[in-house]
């Protein structure tokens, strides 16, 4: 039976006595009669609805869950997600809270850990650091650690999205022979990057076998990624629309074909001058952002060319469904949804679609009305 009794040889305070669900006899100590009354009410609660967690096992540490209880759930990520997470912990979330133990890590704490990143890091840094620490905590919920997860009602900061850059074909070029003066060898990737759609990773781990120069296509199947620890990782694309077969213009084949000439590799398409694959970072600190700076389009980024390449599609007349299978995107309607200023069915060409409808207009409806018969 659980009771509360007065005990004056421990300070005159208040214990309360229960069994938890497994039958085991527990006791803690209140300074207030209240506070024991209100525990013992919440542990009953608790044991009928199968919320019971034991106080025990909070005080564990932040570290230690996550070493014994956390990482374990982590095997059936991707390499990349895995990589990128480990980082964050290792970078944003271990520093604050590795040493505390579960118990101790409440709403107040998370907010002030999220404010004080917030000084220092970008809104989406801080946005995935979050995201990552709330998988944490809601796995130690899971596993009656703790009773609630201290991140669900943390206040995170607006991430604001950047306008995307979308060149135009002597833009291409400009910034094709921008880097063709930078980093030769890197020339081809500009063409193929804004005509062909592939992200950086999926450019820098195609192969020569992914080229067919007499169909001039290019078939896209994987991607490469540097994880801190781990280096160069490759892996399929991320959803099976990801693998994908894109039609290239004769100009951008050619490119591709002097390319080979230039700088042939047994494998792959991009290497580094010392032949082995090509790092993004290193790409983009080297030899991408002089030769940006050099065409005159600063801001211009890797992924801007993914989006010059939908926005010259569409330009060229391809379809949403068209765009969506050489995007790789898992269907048409995320397509129009991000990019739908782009497509013609909005603005102008509505607009001059219903002045037709006006104009068309008459006094008399445009087919015969029916008088329904009341009953």
């Amino acid at each position: 039976m659980a009771s509360i009794n007065r005990r004056r040889d421990r300070g005159n305070r208040w214990e309360v006595r229960y069994r938890d669900p497994e039958g085991k006899q527990r006791a803690r100590l209140f300074d207030r009669r209240v506070d024991a009354e209100r525990f013992l009410t919440g542990t009953e609660h608790s044991k009928l609805t199968g919320s019971y967690v034991d106080p025990a096992l909070g005080r564990v540490t932040f570290a230690q869950f996550l070493a014994v209880q956390y990482r374990p759930t982590m095997v059936s990520l991707a390499a990349s997600t895995r990589g990128r997470d480990e980082s964050y912990l290792r970078t944003h979330i271990v520093p604050t809270f590795g040493a505390r133990p579960l118990a101790t890590i409440d709403y107040a704490a998370c907010q002030a850990w999220v404010n004080e990143l917030s000084t220092r890091k970008a809104p989406a840094t801080v946005v995935k650091a979050a995201q990552i620490m709330g998988k944490v905590m809601k796995t130690a919920v899971r596993a009656k650690v703790i009773p609630h997860n201290p991140m669900a009602e943390v206040s995170l900061p607006t991430i604001t999205e950047s306008e995307d850059v979308y060149l135009t074909p002597a833009q291409v070029e400009a910034l094709a022979d921008a880097m063709g003066e930078v980093a030769p060898r890197y020339r081809a990737l500009v063409w193929l990057g804004c005509y062909g759609g592939p992200r950086i990773g999926e450019l820098l781990a195609l192969r020569w076998t992914d080229l067919d120069f007499l169909r001039r296509t290019v078939t896209i199947s994987r991607k490469v990624i540097a994880i801190s620890g781990a280096g160069l990782v490759e892996g399929a694309t991320k959803t099976k629309a990801g693998r994908r077969t894109v039609t290239l213009p004769r100009r951008v084949v050619a490119e591709l074909e002097q390319h080979r000439s230039a700088y042939p590799s047994p494998a792959l398409v991009f290497t580094s001058p010392e032949g082995s694959q090509v790092r993004s970072g290193n790409l983009r600190r080297r030899h991408w952002a002089p030769a940006v700076a050099l065409a005159g389009l600063d801001g211009c980024t890797f992924h801007d060319m993914r989006h010059t390449a939908v926005s010259l599609w569409v330009a060229a007349g391809a379809s949403d469904l068209e765009v969506a299978k050489w995007a790789g995107h898992s269907s048409a309607a995320f397509t129009k949804s991000r990019y739908a200023h782009l497509f013609p069915e909005h603005g102008e060409a509505l607009a001059d679609r219903l002045e037709a409808f006006i104009a068309a207009s008459t006094p008399t409806p445009a087919a015969s009305v029916v008088h329904l018969r009341r009953y």
